[in-house]
């Protein structure tokens, strides 16, 4: 497939500014990448629509810079033994599961759709916390959160591009993406000390 049907001239001259100048490239920053990355992935399942071999690309490429980057030092890792991988395997799978499911809503439906679906990660991860951590979460934060879930059950409601895999793809990103958040919890405590 020709590059030039998946990326105009101007997003690769985009690209290629951002690769050579990562200075630019700060905390901020990283929504911005974050919305290039969802587009244009919806651009190529236009063409290529087999998410499920598109998402595992991503996550190999992903492991493949960080074993390089490793490689030669940077950045600076903690020393990686059996327990550490034990307490990390639930992590990298809830955090795969999560961007392989949301790569197949971008498939199914709209960019904006997934990210408004997305929108309830918090009411998931609040949940999660007082029913599965039990924290004890105050009314005040539980209310807090009404907005989203209107908002999101509107846009649910009038979303012309709605199909049920799309919804559901997305859903499943959010839980999986709150059970990394708790995974990881878990792991700083129970943990090597870093500090």
């Amino acid at each position: 497939m020709d590059l030039c049907i998946l990326y105009t001239k101007r997003q690769l001259k985009l690209a290629f500014f951002l690769v050579s100048f990562p200075f630019l490239l700060g905390k901020r920053f990283r929504y911005f990448l974050n919305v290039i990355f969802s587009i244009l992935n919806k651009k190529v399942y236009n063409y290529f629509p087999y998410q499920y071999f598109v998402s595992i690309i991503h996550l190999v490429v992903g492991v493949a810079y960080c074993l390089v980057s490793w490689g030669v030092g940077l950045p600076k890792r903690a020393p990686i033994d059996k327990e550490l991988l034990v307490l990390l395997t639930p992590v990298a799978f809830c955090h795969a599961l999560g961007h392989v499911m949301s790569n197949v809503s971008f498939a199914a439906v709209a960019v904006s759709f997934t990210h408004t679906i997305k929108a309830l990660e918090p009411l998931f991860n609040t949940a999660a916390s007082q029913f599965v951590l039990g924290h004890q979460i105050p009314l005040s934060l539980w209310l807090s959160l009404a907005p989203v879930v209107i908002g999101v059950s509107m846009a649910t409601f009038t979303e012309l591009s709605f199909n049920w895999t799309g919804f559901i793809s997305a859903m499943i990103s959010n839980i999986a993406f709150t059970y990394r958040s708790i995974y990881s919890k878990k792991a700083m405590i129970e943990g090597p000390q870093l500090m």
